[in-house]
């Protein structure tokens, strides 16, 4: 078996360099960007819907920047890089002749080229992402977050039998990227925990069709509370590096907290965590708590969760809360699946034996 590993950030280039080392299969790391290009992959290209691959990446830079010139000279950039990443990944994929082509993410602007590039020389592509439970990590040969291949049929999970089975109850703890307003909260007695996400993240930019930001998320949870008599409690995303919120942290209330306690702790009090897709759904549902999802999300299957699509089922939802009964054995069946036979075992950062093992086994058994 023959791997090719894509990187474009040194830390995936040193944990792919760590499955190259320890995975009883052949491989070679191919890290952006490189002059070992084929002119063979501007032919591919015209075959990629770039154009969408582009305004993808468009949509995260509006949202992380806000220097206007400094916008315009980067997508400019980018826009020639679709020829480049084209060409490096050709002349890889071409000489080398993979099984799989192993990349981070997938929905990234590099990483999205090169993944259409091997579908379009029938290679398979594998998505390796941070794991959804505490000390995982994911891979799919599907694609990761929405996209992945985790089964959404209810009945698939009330077939299973995990009874005997014990799951994680201490969460990890982030740490986070920038120095943040720190926010001395008492909790409130009743409270809807809204953990806010990265706004440029892909789980924003593609897979939250109707809440645009964070900001509009605040928006919405100003017209809730007008409406319910219950508070919400709002802790900011620890690895958002650039989003301001201080004109947000102005209309803090009797009603709305911002908070900087401990996400566990959040999550455990709270009467429900209301989420557009965060890991932290995944988390809350680890503690049998009600999760209200409000975008795309692998999670939200009927009867595990609650969805919405629009703030007047939001609040149709939030005002008969006290009729909302959780259905404990579904949701130990659908985390311990996740847990025991979908994710990898243990974190990325930290690789063990058992998690090498679980790589290789995989890849075998998709190989045969």
């Amino acid at each position: 078996m023959k791997l090719l590993f894509f990187a474009v950030t040194k830390h995936q280039y040193r944990y792919f360099g760590n499955l190259l080392e320890h995975l009883p299969f052949e491989g070679k790391r191919l890290f952006f960007p490189s002059l070992r290009l084929s002119f063979g992959g501007l032919k591919l290209l015209s075959k990629i819907d770039t154009e969408f691959i582009l305004a993808i990446k468009y949509h995260e830079i509006e949202a992380k920047y806000r220097n206007s010139l400094h916008k315009a000279f980067y997508k400019k950039l980018l826009q020639l890089q679709t020829y480049w990443v084209s060409m490096v990944v050709y002349n890889a994929l071409n000489r080398y002749q993979p099984d799989y082509l192993i990349v981070w993410n997938g929905k990234k602007f590099h990483q999205a080229i090169a993944v259409e590039i091997a579908k379009l020389l029938q290679i398979q592509s594998v998505f390796f992402e941070n794991g959804v439970l505490p000390n995982t990590t994911t891979m799919d040969f599907q694609g990761v977050n929405a996209t992945n291949s985790v089964p959404r049929k209810t009945e698939f999970y009330r077939g299973l039998d995990y009874s005997d089975r014990t799951l994680p109850q201490n969460l990890e703890v982030r740490v986070a990227k920038r120095e943040q307003k720190q926010f001395e909260t008492v909790l409130p007695k009743r409270y809807i925990f809204v953990p806010f996400q990265v706004a440029y993240d892909t789980q924003i930019i593609q897979h939250s069709p109707w809440i645009q930001d964070m900001f509009v998320l605040f928006e919405i949870i100003e017209w809730l509370w007008e409406q319910l008599d219950i508070a919400f409690v709002i802790k900011e995303h620890p690895s958002d590096r650039v989003s301001d919120y201080s004109i947000l942290h102005q209309k803090i209330s009797d009603k709305i907290h911002f908070s900087s306690e401990n996400t566990q702790t959040l999550i455990e009090n709270a009467a429900v965590v209301m989420t557009i897709n965060s890991s932290v759904a995944m988390e809350s549902l680890l503690f049998k708590k009600r999760v209200l999802v409000l975008g795309e999300a692998f999670f939200a299957i009927e009867g595990l969760v609650k969805t919405a699509d629009s703030r007047e089922k939001i609040l149709t939802i939030l005002q008969n809360i006290e009729t909302w009964q959780v259905d404990e054995t579904l949701i130990h069946n659908f985390v311990s699946y996740l847990y025991y036979d979908y994710l990898i075992p243990t974190n990325w950062r930290h690789p063990d034996e058992a998690h090498y093992q679980a790589i290789a086994q995989r890849l075998e058994e998709h190989l045969c």
